[in-house]
């Protein structure tokens, strides 16, 4: 069954979002991100070296969905990035973080 869109939903799609409004989501984001032991404990595992899937479930004791739910987190807050071999990265501002944590 989908949705049935209407004149609201239209509205609200269509409003730009200000600068301070993007910058307002950024940092709610980068705090969800950061506020997790578990994220933080996931960013610690995969340091400078990257770790894969199966090093960071027996490294962090997550299922895979817990995993995945935390790993995207902290994607779309920018601290980590899968690359093209699968392998789980530190983006440059999960390297600037990786020493606070």
């Amino acid at each position: 069954m989908m949705e049935e869109i209407d004149e609201i939903d239209l509205f609200l799609d269509s409003q730009v979002k200000t600068e301070k409004e993007l910058m307002q989501e950024k940092c709610e984001k980068t705090y969800q991100a950061a506020s997790s032991p578990i994220r933080r404990d996931m960013m610690r595992a995969v340091c400078f070296l990257g770790k894969r899937k199966e090093e960071l479930l027996k490294e962090t004791g997550l299922d895979e969905a817990a995993l995945k739910f935390h790993a995207e987190i902290l994607i779309n807050a920018d601290f980590l990035f899968q690359d093209e071999t699968g392998v789980y990265r530190l983006t440059e501002l999960g390297l600037q973080v990786l020493p606070k944590l």
